[in-house]
């Protein structure tokens, strides 16, 4: 058996900022109202690394979680990882047969549940640790009291796997991405040259800890700068507000998907809302409009827009003031990161031309658990297919366009229906919308748009299909409208486009 050898590069970053910064908040709870220095959190992780190994966790075994928004969320990773083991968090609004399906394929050694969904995991698939958060009786937190301390922390070099991070499998079986030490550098890397960070930052955590969008988006590489993360148990957009606005609390970073800040930007208080600390709101799921971009602008919440997937987090770089001039861009690569816009054989397009965008770094998965099938088709001579399309202008600035799998064409024209949306979403009439493509038996696919009208509003199908006319191409404005009281919004707040296209696919 070889031993894996030990690289120096992977430190145990909470024994260092204990002993450096013990102090200093390491993270703070907000929907239980705990707070964590760098010292007591050190000593909460490195014993529960020592329950982890009582209840027979060894090196390379997977520890499942099943929880809501927590800190606790990043205790068990940290300690995952104390003693070589891999953190798997799971979606907690899958269903049982979801979850059987997930557990089934990455054969956890222990899952993690709040006692809420502890009915719905699989029966006698691991052994269980159940949680109640912040409250002192449950099994978790007895499990940490009790627990002698592991003090070392587990040899590893870059290509050990530290985390597996399933997909939604809402086209398919669910993949789970894999995640090594070479991705979590890179990740740290990047988002301390991207973001500008320092011990000093703190992030507003609020995105689901079960995707690399709420477990990495600065959290990650702010525990290795010693800075401090606030988790939102959920996110609403008044809470949000608040805490973005709080000097006290003095959030520095945070981030989003358009939706969220559209909702928040609605509410009655943010037209006299200020954001004192606050440097930088990275948007991400899809490119914000720029009737967005400039309404948060406006009050001080200059929106940063980027890209990245579970394959791999960091992928563009860009300022806020470039987005307002420049709708619909990303970025440029981020730090270690080459991307290029191809055809399906991957011959890089012409500039200007659309494409699936594909991706060349260290900060990539090596894979998909279990799928070498899958994998395989994920690349292409060494480059990452990441199922987007998009373009890029004379700068290498990058557009994203639209999901690959949403464009449609129709009489032989694609149609990308994030381009739609953008245009629909500034009318003041409209509060949320999504286009699909649906049969037409004259040409092929035609655009529906289902729409969320604001409060008190009673636009027509006709007067908003009419506001399109003369701002986009004949063949991209919706045929057909549908009016619904809200879209289908998975975890991270984005539109379940396969649900619309289930319930109104025609």
């Amino acid at each position: 058996m070889t031993k894996t050898r030990i690289e120096p590069m992977i430190a145990d970053w909470l024994a260092h900022h204990a002993r450096t910064r013990a102090g200093h908040t390491a993270c703070i709870d907000l929907g239980t109202g705990r707070r964590f220095t760098y010292l007591r959190f050190f000593e909460r992780v490195t014993r529960l690394a020592g329950a982890l190994g009582r209840h027979g966790v060894r090196r390379g075994d997977r520890v499942m979680v099943v929880a809501r928004n927590s800190t606790d969320v990043y205790e068990i990773m940290f300690a995952a990882w104390r003693i070589g083991a891999v953190f798997m968090p799971v979606n907690w609004r899958l269903t049982p047969p979801e979850l059987e399906e997930i557990a089934r394929d990455g054969e956890p050694a222990l899952v993690i549940a709040d006692t809420e969904f502890v009915d719905s995991l699989p029966k006698n698939a691991a052994p269980l640790l159940s949680r109640r958060p912040g409250d002192e009786t449950s099994e978790y937190e007895r499990d940490i009291a009790k627990a002698a301390p592991a003090l070392e922390f587990a040899n590893a070099d870059f290509d050990t796997m530290n985390t597996l991070l399933y997909t939604s499998g809402t086209t398919g079986k669910p993949k789970g991405v894999i995640g090594n030490w070479r991705m979590t550098t890179v990740m740290q890397l990047q988002a301390g040259v991207s973001a500008e960070l320092n011990p000093d930052c703190l992030t507003l955590t609020a995105a689901p800890q079960f995707h690399t969008a709420g477990l990495n988006s600065f959290a990650t590489a702010l525990f290795h700068l010693g800075g401090t993360l606030a988790v939102m148990s959920a996110w609403d957009a008044e809470t949000a507000l608040r805490h973005l606005t709080d000097p006290a609390l003095g959030v520095t970073h945070t981030l989003g998907v358009p939706t969220q800040f559209l909702l928040m930007s609605r509410l009655p208080a943010f037209a006299s809302s200020r954001f004192p600390s606050l440097r930088m709101a990275a948007v991400g799921g899809a490119p914000p409009s720029q009737a967005l971009l400039e309404i948060c602008a406006a009050q001080g919440l200059p929106l940063t827009p980027g890209y990245g997937m579970t394959e791999v987090f960091g992928v563009t770089h860009m300022r806020a003031d470039v987005a307002l001039k420049r709708p619909g861009a990303v970025g440029w690569p981020a730090i270690y990161t080459e991307f290029r816009v191809a055809d399906d054989a991957g011959r890089p397009v012409p500039q200007g031309e659309v494409g699936e965008i594909q991706i060349r770094s260290a900060g990539v998965t090596p894979g998909y658990w279990r799928q070498p099938g899958a994998t395989a088709e994920a690349f292409v001579d060494g480059w990452l297919r990441s199922g987007d399309l998009g373009s890029l202008d004379e700068s290498g600035l990058l557009y994203l366009v639209d999901r690959k799998k949403d464009m449609f064409i129709s009489g032989g024209e694609n149609v990308y229906p994030a381009e739609v949306e953008n245009l629909m979403s500034s009318f003041p009439e409209v509060a949320q919308v999504a286009v699909i493509g649906v049969p037409d038996p004259k040409w092929g696919e035609v655009g529906l748009a289902v729409v969320v009208r604001r409060p008190g509003s009673a636009a027509s199908e006709a007067e908003l299909i009419e506001r399109c006319w003369g701002r986009i191409a004949t063949f991209k404005i919706p045929k057909a409208m549908t009016f619904t009281a809200a879209l289908p919004l998975s975890a991270q707040g984005k539109v379940q486009k396969n649900e619309l296209r289930r319930q109104y696919g025609r």
